[in-house]
């Protein structure tokens, strides 16, 4: 059997394998602290990234981040509590993202989505259940909120369609699908895009699959086809606004991201 090139070398060293999470020492300590931190302030928040992906497939890749959710009206307690707790921070995006480092491990903390689609609002702490990370308590994304917020991610260098996968393999499809579809609304179609690409990863696991929802879905698709829709209705920059940049850029389609900003640069609402 030939070599890997040394690219695909790196690529299958980086790879997430079952088993951790492992941390460094410094590692913990800084996720300990902030967690620490955040939970002195009492906001209400809940883990997701590598964390939550570990907790419901037993999956683990260590990206040296943690991401936090949280409303945007608490990001302002979170920026200065993280702050007064030796961290640097900043607003990296105004309607999404800011983050809390201490090199070289940070906390991603996201108040939205970069495709704007998706709020962070009191029903995503509802479902939360506690964990326990790094020595610290804390909520964990609900399976349904973490599901969501993968569905969307498939650009050019990043593609978390496996992810939604292990996930719904994780739990044996024991998933609330209509909440799922309440937080996608009008994108819904994206759910049954996700579930046939299940069904293509994994055949024997079809009874993992809600069938009847994807019928009422394809349905749904279906009945689509036969009304008018305007030249310009495209989805595309929600999943890749790198690679459908021509789209919008040249083309003349709508861009349906929402990109206002939500904070200002000091994490106060706007």
């Amino acid at each position: 059997m030939p070599k890997p090139d040394p690219e695909t070398e790196a690529a299958i060293a980086d790879a997430a394998r079952e088993g951790g999470p492992d941390f460094e020492p410094a590692e913990r300590a800084a996720f300990a602290r902030a967690l620490r931190t955040l939970n002195a302030t009492g906001i209400p928040y809940v883990i997701g990234g590598a964390f939550a992906k570990h907790a419901y497939t037993g999956i683990w890749r260590n990206t040296k981040d943690l991401d936090i959710f949280l409303k945007p009206d608490d990001l302002k307690t979170a920026l200065d509590a993280l702050a007064e707790a030796g961290y640097e921070t900043e607003v990296t995006i105004e309607h999404w993202l800011a983050k809390a480092t201490q090199a070289p491990y940070f906390v991603d903390l996201i108040f939205g989505t970069g495709h704007g689609q998706l709020a962070i609002d009191d029903g995503w702490f509802e479902h939360s259940r506690l964990v326990t990370i790094a020595g610290v308590q804390a909520h964990l994304i609900p399976l349904e909120e973490l599901i969501v917020s993968k569905a969307y991610i498939a650009e050019r260098y990043r593609f978390d369609g496996a992810d939604v996968a292990h996930l719904i393999r994780g739990v044996q499809g024991q998933v609330d699908w209509q909440r799922v579809l309440d937080r996608l609304g009008v994108n819904r179609g994206l759910l049954l895009w996700h579930l046939l690409l299940f069904n293509f990863i994994y055949p024997g696991h079809a009874d993992y699959l809600p069938q009847d929802l994807m019928v009422q879905l394809f349905e749904r698709v279906r009945q689509g086809w036969t009304r008018p829709r305007p030249p310009t209705a495209f989805r595309g920059t929600l999943l890749d606004p790198f690679s459908f940049l021509v789209d919008i850029e040249d083309w003349g389609y709508e861009d349906r991201r929402n990109l206002e900003p939500v904070v200002d640069d000091e994490g106060e609402l706007v």
